[in-house]
């Protein structure tokens, strides 16, 4: 990835892969940290996040719904 030179960022910012709404573009999030030393040309970016996926966040919801259910029901059938 490049960086147009006009917009300097300090060399401990960290980049994560966004989502612009819901089904929208993904695009890469700089939030700049607080180092005196700016990125150089050719400098890596270390602290990074991988993009939600959003399927994976429903079924984790789903599952945990679905455990709470069961495990309510286990609970009413114990009294």
């Amino acid at each position: 990835m490049e960086i147009d030179r006009r917009y300097q960022f300090p060399a401990d910012t960290s980049a994560k892969i966004l989502t612009s709404g819901l089904l929208g573009d993904q695009y890469i999030g700089l939030d700049p940290g607080g180092d005196d030393k700016n990125l150089q040309a050719g400098d890596s970016i270390k602290l990074t996040q991988s993009a939600v996926v959003l399927e994976d966040l429903i079924g984790k919801a789903l599952y945990g719904k679905a455990a709470e259910g069961g495990g309510n029901r286990q609970k009413e059938a114990a009294k």
